[in-house]
C-alpha cells in the first residue's frame, strides 16, 4: 500500500466529513458523528486554546516526540519544516483517532516571521467514539498542558 504525506490524508478526511474541530470553528463537510465528537470535546475541554506561539513550540514538540517514543508509534520525530513554510502531521492517538498538528515557520519578508504550532482538529473514522476522544483529552492534559 502506497504511503502518502499526512496532509493528503487530512484533505481526504475533510472531503468525507471525518475531521472534527477542537476549537468551535466548524468544518465545511460535517457528519452527525463529526458534530457529536466535536461538541463532546469542547464540552470536556471548554476554552481549549489550539495555538502555541514561538515561546512554547520547543516544549510542545519535545512533549509530542516523547509521546511518540513512549507509545512506540511508527512515526519519525515531528519538527519544524527544513525550509521556511508549514507542515501538517498526523499523530495516532487511538486506532480510530488521529490528531492534526500544523507546524509553521514562515518568513513574511522584511524581517517578519511567524513560528507556531496549531493543534485544532482531529481525524476520525466511522468507529470513533467518545472513549477515543477521552484518550485525546488525556493526551492533551498529560502532554500539552505542561507547555502552557
Amino acid at each position: 500500500m502506497k504511503k502518502y504525506a499526512d496532509w493528503y490524508y487530512v484533505r481526504e478526511a475533510e472531503k468525507a466529513g471525518l475531521v472534527a474541530s477542537m476549537d468551535g470553528v466548524v468544518e465545511r463537510n460535517r457528519t452527525e458523528l463529526n458534530n457529536e465528537l466535536s461538541a463532546y470535546f469542547r464540552s470536556e475541554m471548554p476554552g481549549y486554546n489550539s495555538y502555541f506561539g514561538e515561546d512554547q513550540c520547543d516544549d510542545v514538540l519535545y512533549s509530542i516526540n516523547e509521546y511518540i517514543k513512549e507509545n512506540k508509534i511508527d512515526k519519525s520525530e515531528i519538527d519544524f519544516p527544513i525550509s521556511e513554510g508549514s507542515d501538517i502531521h498526523l499523530l495516532k492517538v487511538t486506532e480510530n483517532l488521529q490528531l492534526k498538528i500544523l507546524v509553521a515557520d514562515e518568513y513574511h519578508g522584511g524581517g517578519d516571521y511567524s513560528k507556531f504550532i496549531d493543534i485544532d482538529r482531529f481525524v476520525i473514522t466511522e468507529k470513533t467514539s467518545k472513549k477515543d476522544v477521552d484518550v485525546l483529552i488525556k493526551f492533551i492534559k498529560d502532554y500539552l498542558n505542561i507547555c502552557r
